[in-house]
């Protein structure tokens, strides 16, 4: 008995090629990192929600992630009732929050850091761009380099962390 070799047709090479494309597409698509949702926008960090989303349910999910992270809720304005009294209706909130330990190491090799704390997250709902949600924080490392200050590492961690609430955030209300 001869084997015989057949040549791959250029359709068996085609469908071949196909089945593998989609198969790393598909991996893409589930492996994908919701770092990919984050968008730096000059010194911000920021990411984009769907309108859908429920507004008081984001800026919860942003408490609970900070304090995932070990981070706390030191302050938090309501900017949205704050101006209700001037006649803007706007949904729209600041969060302060602050890691004791990283400031207390960061603090004694430099007091200025006191120019930058809290950092604060900003949950807004942007009318003009389809009622989006905008959750956002601005760089503590574009902060700390503003200012020369010594301890721009801790900085670097600072917004990690603050990254990783954006991730889980974008992650929990993908559209």
């Amino acid at each position: 008995m001869t084997a015989t070799k057949s040549k791959p047709t250029s359709v068996g090479l085609l469908s071949l090629a196909t089945v593998f494309l989609s198969s790393l597409i598909f991996l893409y698509s589930c492996d994908r990192s919701d770092a990919d949702a984050i968008n730096k926008v000059g010194d911000a960090y920021l990411i984009y929600l769907p309108a859908s989303a429920d507004f008081n349910e984001v800026v919860a999910d942003v408490k609970t992630e900070i304090a995932g992270v070990n981070w706390q809720v030191v302050h938090e304005l309501n900017v949205g009732e704050a101006v209700k009294e001037f006649g803007t209706q706007t949904e729209n909130r600041v969060i302060s929050v602050c890691n004791i330990q990283y400031l207390s190491k960061a603090i004694e090799a430099d007091p200025m850091i006191s120019l930058i704390i809290p950092c604060r997250f900003t949950v807004f709902r942007e009318v003009e761009k389809d009622n989006r949600i905008v959750v956002g924080f601005y760089d503590p490392v574009a902060e700390a380099s503003a200012l020369e200050l010594k301890q721009v590492q801790a900085a670097e961690v600072a917004t990690q962390d603050l990254k990783a609430v954006l991730d889980r955030i974008a992650e929990l209300h993908q559209q």
